[in-house]
């Protein structure tokens, strides 16, 4: 369910950086999807027995919770000058690559090629973001989007029972 709504939101966001959408909307989809993750990293965090997710999913996925709260939150407040943010997508991007190596070795290929997707795309955020290069909007923008497509129909898949790997 959480991969659901991130590829959800990674489209919108995608969209809203080629210049579709207002801020205060995008602000609503990444703190209901900041939420939604952030109760999932509590679960597997701290959810028991019950639990199927583990401390090292659940520090996994908290990078990407706080990516969209705090996406929210400068969306909300109109922030202009991202570049801390874009510096936390550089750190985001470095522990993907590593995480998606140690997922490989359980065997899930596809969330393993899921987080070097979605390093690509951190570090992209860190270039546009933290580095201020703007010129790269478009492409990143439509990156986004992409990315958000297929994260969205790897979720779905997942929480349908339909994902081929363990």
């Amino acid at each position: 369910m959480g991969l659901l709504f991130v590829g959800g939101v990674l489209f919108v966001n995608g969209l809203w950086l080629l210049g579709n959408g207002a801020d205060e909307d995008v602000a609503v989809f990444n703190f209901l999807t900041g939420l939604i993750t952030f109760l999932i990293v509590l679960w597997w965090g701290f959810g028991g027995d019950a639990s199927e997710g583990t401390p090292f999913n659940a520090a996994g996925t908290m990078l990407f919770s706080f990516t969209y709260l705090w996406i929210g939150a400068n969306a909300y407040r109109g922030v202009e000058d991202q570049r801390s943010f874009g510096w936390y997508c550089a750190f985001v991007a470095l522990t993907a690559i590593p995480t998606g190596y140690l997922v490989l070795l359980t065997g899930d290929l596809g969330l393993a090629i899921l987080w070097w997707v979605w390093a690509v795309l951190w570090a992209a955020f860190f270039v546009l973001l933290g580095l201020e290069r703007a010129e790269y909007t478009g492409p990143v923008g439509w990156f986004t989007a992409a990315v958000g497509v297929l994260t969205a129909v790897a979720g779905y898949l997942m929480a349908a029972g339909f994902w081929p790997w363990p």
